[in-house]
């Protein structure tokens, strides 16, 4: 036997409201979760980030950042990223999101707001953070803006924003080339000499050099011979011997020697004669070399000059021919 009891109208209805209120709230809640996850973060839109001047390495910049929202949101703090630590941050002129603080924690900008704040979508926000100081390179930056929530949620971002900035610098590079002009006013001379007369058997000739050069450390001059004598071999060849060490008087007193004297004109490279060479003294050649003056910085325009003054000295017992010799002059830089 079945029995049926129905409901009074009042009841049912009753029972109907309540369903019908059960499924709103069910379904509001999931509406409320959905806003509070933003799972769909919108892209902010017309944003630059522009600098009051972009010379790499500057301090005091300025920087504007400018954006438009994408959504309707309550908003905590926008953010930007920066590759340059920040020690003197600073807020300027704010509007779109209302007053609030700003700070620089491993590398993100943070501009906090006082208090969340509702901002409508399509809302144009302007910010000015001062005290900045520039990259020295490129980088983009990413615009986000939160919701104050643990952890904070996203509400709109944008990346790719570019940052450059530049050098106010040029950097010039001169080369100047090492460079070394080494003269002698002197290519080859003929002696003609007869120990019968007094002024043909002590007889000179003075070959002159110059040298200018840019180097800053100086240069040395030697010189150096293949030795003064005659053509032939064993009892055939004879020479005339290369003078010792001496003083130009003694070097008179003798005979059959051949020597040189040396005096120097510099004006600006500190350059010294060998003593050997120079004052009273005079000394022979040598096939070994030797330096004859050194110098310790560049000549400037005027070329510094060396006197040598070769002096040949006979008697009856130099025998007769004719006596050859190759002088060889070298000028070395100290770059």
């Amino acid at each position: 036997m079945l029995l049926r009891v129905d409901a009074p109208p009042a009841q049912r209805l009753l029972e109907r409201t309540l369903a019908s209120a059960a499924i709103l709230v069910v379904a509001l809640t999931v509406v409320i979760g959905g806003k509070a996850g933003t799972a769909q973060a919108a892209g902010l839109s017309n944003a630059s980030l522009g600098m009051s001047t972009n010379q790499s390495g500057a301090t005091n910049v300025t920087y504007t950042a400018q954006f438009t929202t994408a959504s309707t949101a309550v908003i905590s703090r926008f953010t930007f990223d920066h590759n340059t630590p920040q020690p003197a941050l600073g807020i300027g002129t704010a509007y779109g999101l209302g007053a609030g603080t700003i700070s620089d924690t491993a590398g993100t900008i943070s501009y906090t707001l006082n208090a969340p704040t509702v901002v409508a979508a399509n809302t144009p926000v302007y910010l000015e953070f001062t005290g900045m100081v520039n990259g020295t390179d490129p980088q983009t930056v990413t615009f986000t803006t939160w919701m104050g929530a643990t952890p904070p949620v996203v509400v709109d971002t944008v990346g790719s924003i570019p940052l450059v900035t530049g050098s106010s610098d040029t950097t010039v590079t001169v080369q100047v080339g090492r460079t070394l002009a080494f003269t002698s006013d002197t290519p080859a001379y003929t002696l003609l000499m007869d120990p019968s007369l007094p002024a043909l058997a002590d007889v000179s000739k003075t070959v002159n050099l110059t040298i200018r050069t840019n180097t800053g450390e100086g240069y040395a001059v030697s010189m150096k011979n293949i030795g003064l004598k005659t053509s032939g071999f064993g009892a055939a060849s004879h020479s005339i011997l290369a003078s010792g060490n001496s003083s130009v008087g003694a070097f008179a007193a003798t005979a059959n020697r051949f020597g040189v004297h040396a005096t120097a004109t510099t004006t600006k490279s500190r350059a010294a004669l060998n003593a050997a060479y120079a004052g009273a003294n005079i000394s022979g050649y040598s096939p070994a070399g030797a330096t004859v003056m050194t110098a310790t910085e560049a000549t400037g325009n005027t070329a510094d000059t060396i006197a040598l003054t070769n002096r040949v000295k006979i008697d009856y017992s130099t025998p007769a021919g004719t006596y050859t010799d190759t002088i060889t002059y070298t000028a070395s830089p100290a770059y």
